[in-house]
């Protein structure tokens, strides 16, 4: 009897085993239950397009050199691939006047509405009538070789005009004062890159090729700032980038002849030819696919399209093939 109920025992014991081993493995087989998070995402929003009219056709502005509009916004001229230059009406594109040089047009800038000067790719200095398509010469100009035309500063209200060849070693520069008389001269020995003549302040803005300003007033030339350059000028302010050891901006100042402002400090380093300054003294990074305000705020040009900065870095057009719209003026 004894026998009997210890192997009932043993049965219970083993069936008891085999069920909490059974239970154990089953637990082992099945995953570690999963504890659930809701996570939100946010992507960043779409940076905006530009709603562009491209209501002006004209030249294919894709092609050129460099652009400008007149001082009151009227027309502009384009410098095409070859050296040709074409003036438009800014606002439709109609062609106004189209100017070919044998050797090219080297730099145009506009006096007035109507005027302009031209220095040919040959060394001559002309004024060309928008309107009257008439070329007036002014003189010829012989810099010595191995120097280039680097830069043209003129003045609407002295009416002093600055015609700037520079080399590796010096410079050379011919000045045309109220009545057109020529006079030539050497600033230092400096490598000259860019230059403003201010509107009243009888001072001649120089950048160097180690990127220094200097200005240069009744002869006597005086050091200003180190590692700038040259964005644009307005009335008797220069507006210059400051630059960082790898040569690109950082930042935008301004100075008036007697004290330096800092306008922007930039979202990152960018290269100086892409800053644009309006007329109230925004600052822009305008690259082909995208303008960037100081802030960082971006939009991007339609597809198909892009922005083209004009050559005095005050105004923008958005292009496509021959037709473009005007973004800032």
């Amino acid at each position: 009897m004894k026998l009997k109920r210890l192997g009932i025992y043993a049965t219970i014991l083993a069936g008891t085993a085999a069920f909490l081993w059974g239970a154990k493995e089953a637990a082992r087989l099945q995953p570690a239950p999963v504890d659930w998070h809701t996570v939100v995402v946010r992507e960043p929003a779409p940076e905006p397009i530009l709603r562009a009219h491209l209501d002006a056709r004209g030249p294919e502005l894709t092609r050129s050199r460099a652009w400008d509009p007149s001082p009151s916004r009227v027309a502009a001229f384009a410098v095409e691939p070859k050296g040709e230059l074409v003036v438009f009406g800014l606002r439709t594109g109609n062609s106004v006047a189209s100017l070919h040089i044998s050797s090219g047009v080297a730099s145009a800038a506009w006096v007035s509405d109507r005027l302009m000067l031209i220095l040919t790719g040959g060394g001559q200095l002309e004024t060309y009538d928008v309107w009257n398509h008439v070329m007036r010469p002014i003189a010829w100009l012989h810099p010595p070789a191995g120097m280039a035309w680097q830069a043209m500063a003129w003045s609407g209200y002295t009416n002093d005009l600055y015609v700037l060849f520079s080399g590796p070693w010096g410079n050379e520069v011919y000045y045309f004062d109220t009545n057109e008389h020529m006079y030539v001269a050497s600033l230092a020995n400096l490598s000259i890159r860019q230059a403003y003549d201010a509107a009243t302040a009888l001072t001649l803005y120089l950048v160097d090729a180690q990127h220094r300003l200097w200005a240069d007033r009744g002869g006597l030339l005086r050091p200003l700032a180190s590692r700038v350059a040259l964005i644009r000028g307005a009335g008797n302010t220069v507006y210059c980038a400051e630059l960082n050891g790898g040569g690109e901006a950082v930042a935008v100042r301004s100075f008036d002849g007697r004290t330096w402002t800092t306008l922007c400090r930039l979202p990152s380093p960018v290269p100086a030819s892409s800053l644009v300054i309006d007329h109230a003294g925004h600052v822009y990074i305008v690259n082909r696919r995208f303008i960037e305000d100081a802030s960082g705020r971006v939009v991007l040009a339609p597809q198909g399209t892009f922005f083209l900065a004009s050559q005095s870095a005050d105004a923008v057009l958005v292009v496509r093939a021959n037709t473009y719209g005007v973004v800032m003026d």
